[in-house]
């Protein structure tokens, strides 16, 4: 407590917080107090990640390293910036429509599970993507060496699917609907932030009376995907005889330096589990590469057995920075451990799957009743192929035509990927259109918010934000569904008319 509080004083005096009164509505608070609720949050955080006494120096980092402090900790790691703006007040949501939103979350696992073991449609919508695609390529590559033992694998994904409102137009006063942006198995980072920011908005909010009790049990974050890293660390254990003689391994990026944005992330993973006794450990890319090897089916590195491989990395080709590291890739997923996510579902997070399950024939293969059937196809938007056929030139020139109306995806998770109007309009008229869909894109509803970023907070502001569900599935080797569950929302806002999701 006293060094939350020590830490608070000396925001205030460098002058993190501004003096003057700015109203928002609903509160009317000055930025001062917001920042300071913030404050709070932050050091918290910090807190648990590194300890005190690491925590007091982080802080120190931050605050005396320049003019423009940043705010929020797992944005400025040993003094490197990452900026990341936050809303001032929390982003309306309707529950009920969330509710169904937590309630498909299972049966969309389950659905994405069927259709990665389905290797003749995945071959078949891969091949042509593959022809332009290296980084897909080397995935299916993978995937169709597989040996038919690799079925009996125990499967673990940590997932995030996304989605935006859709009001198809119409004011934000009518009741928008939930469509899908996006399914996420490897780039699905954030979790300690989500919650760090949801517990200063619902600070704020009991600040109003506002009785947020019953939304804070939806977010578990944290714990839940950890006690997900658990389970498949004892079946491991179980289906392998290893006393516990193992551990789990976090893969980074492959740079190897204090830099990255989800150092906090990870490092929350690496206390929560070891708390509870289990050996965690921090590797980059290339240090496993370097140093992992396979004897009789089992995996290891530093002659330590790895019963899980949780890849924080791996799901961009700048990622594979040499042919170790596609080697590593496969020799992992041909091994007995548990790698999160396996190479199938890595692969079913590729964009064209939300154009095959937009197919009722296909989508009823994999789907458990017609109810939920109706309710997944209602949560895509229209996804159209760009394959070098009569289908994919039609569809090309409907991109070319009303380049307002759409947007063109590769296959790949994480943002900063996606063509818009004039670029797409080019991309369109090359060959290598093969490597993308064509996805029409969501209306939002707007909303006024304010964000604040680097110790200030701006103006009031038009957003519009993607609402995700965290959520852990898990199969025995035997196929048997062990875990298939929510564990908490991440909303992530942007300012209105701007094409990618960058502010938290």
């Amino acid at each position: 407590v006293s060094t939350q509080s020590t830490g608070i004083v000396l925001l205030l005096r460098v002058g993190w917080c501004r003096t003057s009164d700015i109203t928002f509505s609903p509160f009317n608070y000055s930025s001062s107090i917001l920042l300071f609720l913030l404050s709070t949050t932050t050091i918290s955080i910090w807190t648990q990640t590194i300890g005190l006494t690491a925590a007091a120096r982080r802080l120190h980092t931050v605050i005396f390293r320049g003019p423009k402090p940043f705010l929020i900790a797992s944005t400025c790691i040993f003094g490197k910036p990452f900026p990341i703006a936050i809303t001032a007040a929390p982003t309306p949501l309707n529950l009920n429509e969330y509710t169904i939103l937590e309630d498909l979350q299972p049966h969309l696992n389950l659905v994405l599970d069927k259709l990665s073991r389905d290797v003749d449609t995945m071959v078949r919508y891969l091949t042509p993507v593959a022809e332009f695609d290296p980084f897909v390529k080397g995935l299916l590559d993978i995937y169709t060496e597989l040996p038919e033992s690799n079925r009996e694998k125990i499967v673990l994904t940590l997932n995030r699917h996304d989605f935006m409102y859709e009001t198809d137009g119409v004011t934000s006063e009518d009741r928008p609907t939930f469509k899908l942006v996006e399914f996420n198995h490897t780039s699905v980072m954030l979790w300690a932030l989500a919650e760090g920011v949801f517990e200063y908005h619902r600070t704020l909010l009991t600040r109003h009376n506002v009785d947020t009790t019953e939304h804070a049990k939806r977010v578990d974050i944290v714990r839940g995907c950890c006690d997900g890293l658990r389970l498949g660390y004892e079946l491991y254990n179980k289906k392998y005889n290893c006393s516990g003689n193992c551990v789990i391994v976090l893969v980074t990026m492959v740079d190897d330096d204090d830099s990255q944005f989800n150092y906090f992330d990870e490092q929350l993973v690496l206390n929560a589990l070891g708390r509870v006794g289990i050996p965690t450990i921090r590797y980059t890319g290339q240090y496993m590469s370097d140093n992992g090897r396979t004897v009789n089916g089992r995996y290891f590195v530093d002659d330590k057995e790895v019963a899980v491989l949780h890849f924080r990395t791996f799901y961009d080709p700048c990622h594979f920075i040499s042919a170790d590291m596609w080697r590593f890739r496969r020799d992992v997923e041909f091994s007995a451990t548990i790698t999160v996510p396996c190479v199938r579902h890595q692969l079913v997070d590729m964009k064209l799957f939300q154009m095959v399950l937009t197919k009722r024939d296909v989508l009823e293969r994999y789907s458990p009743s017609s109810d939920v059937t109706e309710k997944i196809l209602d949560l895509f938007c229209d996804t159209l192929s760009l394959n070098l056929d009569e289908e994919g030139d039609n569809n090309a020139q409907l991109g070319i035509d009303h380049p307002g109306d759409y947007v063109m995806k590769p296959q790949r998770e994480g943002g900063g990927n996606n063509l818009w109007e004039s670029e797409m309009r080019d991309k369109l008229g090359d060959p290598a259109r093969a490597r993308y869909v064509l996805m029409k894109r969501i209306i939002s509803p707007r909303r006024v918010n304010k964000f604040v970023k680097r110790g200030l907070m701006s103006d009031e502001i038009e957003t519009v934000s993607e609402f995700g569900c965290f959520s852990v599935y898990c199969t025995d080797g035997d196929g048997n569904v062990r875990q298939n569950k929510v564990v908490g929302p991440l909303i992530r806002t942007k300012i209105a008319g701007e094409n990618e999701v960058e502010l938290e």
